[in-house]
């Protein structure tokens, strides 16, 4: 398994747009199941400006393919301009529910 997780702050004025645009790539990751298992995205309770994006994938290569599609390029195109910072961080899973 393939974990990614990603912190992604949103420019003022633009924290309900960036919210409807990550669900909405949520939903269409899930649909089109090319080797996502879980996308979940999360906002901060205090400071709403920031989103925590959850996804796993079967493989490494299952991600690079999610990246490579033309959905995932039209939501950047769109949403690009409402982050202001963004951080992306990739793990394998060695360990699943205290199981190696």
């Amino acid at each position: 398994m393939h974990i990614v997780v990603e912190f992604v702050e949103a420019h003022p004025g633009h924290v309900v747009a960036l919210r409807g645009a990550l669900q909405f790539l949520a939903r269409m990751t899930i649909e089109k199941k090319r080797g996502c298992r879980q996308f979940d995205v999360g906002q901060d309770s205090i400071d709403g400006s920031t989103f925590l994006i959850y996804q796993i994938y079967e493989t490494r290569e299952a991600y690079t393919e999610h990246l490579e599609l033309p959905e995932y390029a039209d939501h950047r195109i769109l949403s690009d301009p409402w982050i202001k910072t963004r951080r992306i961080l990739t793990y394998d899973l060695v360990s699943h529910g205290g199981s190696a």
